[in-house]
């Protein structure tokens, strides 16, 4: 369905189907910083000159009401995504960062239908559970936060035993630019790669 919605564009390209692509999915719980570690990530790639492209995948399927049968709209996210990645690659970008909350691996399958070529490492960020909470205690300022909470704290322990990761990085009371730094590095996209915060 994805390729049948963006095949023959104006803006399709050649080699979609033959070059490999660069991917650096930034996952972790809701609260923990994925949005702005993976913006400060593509400012730090555009001062060293590395053509790339960034989407929060949640933001692209904000589109209401979602399907009965897909109630977070991974087909919506995914075929925007796709044409997004042809416009993306039309304009130069050579690599992909993305962000969301990834509870599998297999999910994983939708960016490479998207995305082909796609070669993709996952970086789990993580913080303290009373950081997290008052991360979003402030985020969700006069509205209410409980949703938000309460799914912090159902994916704290599900994402610490899913696997779904291949680094870790610690997202505490650091500045945002050295972990964003400690990002890349991880995945071997800035200089050398760094061991994993553990």
């Amino acid at each position: 369905m994805i390729a049948k919605i963006c095949h023959g564009g104006p803006y399709d390209c050649p080699d979609r189907m033959t070059t490999p692509v660069p991917v650096l999915l930034v996952t972790g719980p809701v609260g923990v910083g994925k949005t702005v570690v993976t913006g400060e990530a593509a400012r730090l790639l555009s001062g060293a000159g590395i053509p790339h492209a960034m989407a929060d995948l949640a933001v692209i399927g904000e589109c209401w009401p979602p399907p009965a049968d897909d109630q977070w709209n991974e087909e919506l996210i995914h075929a925007n995504l796709a044409c997004m990645w042809v416009n993306f690659r039309r304009a130069g970008a050579s690599r992909l960062l993305l962000c969301r909350v990834l509870e599998a691996r297999s999910l994983l399958r939708r960016v490479v239908e998207a995305v082909p070529g796609a070669d993709i490492t996952v970086v789990r960020l993580r913080a303290p559970r009373d950081l997290v909470q008052a991360r979003i205690m402030a985020r969700e300022a006069g509205r209410d936060p409980q949703w938000y909470l309460d799914t912090a704290a159902y994916l704290f322990d599900r994402l610490e035993h899913a696997g779904v990761e291949d680094h870790v990085v610690d997202n505490d009371d650091r500045p945002v630019a050295q972990v964003a730094a400690d990002v890349l590095h991880a995945a071997g996209w800035l200089g050398a790669r760094s061991p994993d915060r553990r």
